[in-house]
C-alpha cells in the first residue's frame, strides 16, 4: 500500500524535501520508524508500506523535516479502513446456503470468507423463512 502525503509552504506546494514516516498502530506499536519518503511531484511524497495489514488501524505522520515551520512541517492520517477489503472480497465472491448457514466465499468460489446461521424469527436454526442470521 502507498501512503501519500502532501506539504506546502505558507500554502505553496513544497518541492525539493527529503521527509520521513512514522506509523503506529492503535495499540501504541510503532511499526515503521523515521522512513524516507519519495517525492513525486507537485508537494506530493510517497512511502511503500510493504508491511499493510488490511485488517489494522494506523495512525500516521510524515515529517516534512525542519525547513518547514509550524503546521507545515507534519502531515498526518490514519487509514480507519480495517477490514473494508474483506468486505470487497464478500462483495465480489460468491454465496450459498448450506443446511442452515449462509456461507460468503472469496472470488475464487471456494475459499470461505464468513459463515452465518440463519435462524427463524422464533432463533431456531432454519433454512427456509429465515428471519435473521447470527456470526459462526
Amino acid at each position: 500500500m502507498n501512503i501519500v502525503s502532501f506539504f506546502t509552504d505558507v500554502g505553496t506546494p513544497k518541492t525539493g524535501l527529503s521527509p520521513i514516516i512514522d506509523i503506529w498502530k492503535l495499540d501504541g506499536t510503532q511499526v515503521v520508524t523515521a522512513q524516507p519518503m519519495s517525492e513525486i511531484d507537485g508537494g506530493f511524497y510517497t512511502y511503500d508500506f510493504s508491511t499493510y495489514d488490511e485488517d489494522e488501524d494506523y495512525v500516521i505522520r510524515a515529517d516534512g523535516t525542519n525547513t518547514l515551520r509550524g503546521a507545515d512541517r507534519y502531515a498526518y492520517s490514519t487509514n480507519e479502513t480495517a477490514g473494508v477489503s474483506k468486505i470487497l472480497q464478500i462483495e465480489k465472491g460468491n454465496w450459498s446456503i448450506v443446511g442452515t448457514q449462509m456461507i460468503f466465499y472469496d472470488a475464487d468460489g471456494t475459499t470461505e470468507l464468513i459463515k452465518f446461521d440463519l435462524k427463524n424469527k422464533t432463533g431456531t436454526a432454519t433454512d427456509t423463512d429465515v428471519f435473521s442470521r447470527a456470526g459462526v
